[in-house]
């Protein structure tokens, strides 16, 4: 029996070495990124919202793959008040989400191309009569929204003058509360 588990061990070793040398990760770069976008949560009436976003990330330099992690501030409604909006009648929710995003990046000579989706919660207010940043986490008991959302992005990149990473990206988001349009710009160290 000893002599079969060392026949069987020698005879997998190499396909066990092969598999673990395909996922080894090569050099990664790792960093902090902050992001703004414009949302558009309803096109019929052209309601504006925005979303701050703040997280981390990691790329594989080998193969171009990156993951992100990120937490975001959204607020619906123009620019977070209730001016201009339908007949003033228009609810300003203000929520909070945590994304998982993973995609991959396209080096250029000049531009990077970055495509990516991923996944994510969601929660706070739909309605909300509160003003200012103070109020970042928003729970309505009466009729709370928790739900899951599903972000796809592009970016296209460059790098700054003080060896930053710079990106405008369009992005759409899936989710149980109302999917919606972003155009941003995200700031990576």
């Amino acid at each position: 029996m000893r002599n079969l588990k060392f026949a069987l061990l020698f005879t997998l070793a190499p396909l066990f070495s092969n598999a673990q040398a395909e996922l080894t990760l090569g050099e990664i770069d790792m960093g902090i990124l902050a992001g703004y976008h414009t949302l558009l949560t309803d096109p019929t009436a052209f309601v504006l919202g925005e979303e701050y976003e703040l997280g981390g990330y990691l790329h594989d330099l080998d193969n171009g793959g990156v993951l992100a992690f990120t937490a975001s501030y959204i607020r619906n409604g123009a620019f977070g008040s209730n001016y201009a909006l339908p007949q003033y009648s228009y609810n300003v929710g203000r929520f909070t989400s945590a994304k998982v995003r993973f995609g991959k990046l396209w080096e250029g000579d000049v531009f990077d191309i970055f495509l990516n989706v991923g996944f994510g919660y969601m929660t706070g207010a739909d309605y909300s009569e509160k003003t200012g940043l103070v109020d970042l986490l928003f729970i309505d008991p009466d009729d709370p929204v928790n739900v899951f959302t599903i972000p796809i992005g592009m970016d296209i990149q460059w790098y700054g003058f003080d060896g930053s990473i710079n990106a405008l990206g369009l992005k759409y988001e899936i989710n149980g509360w109302n999917n919606y349009l972003g155009v941003g710009f995200t700031y990576l160290l």
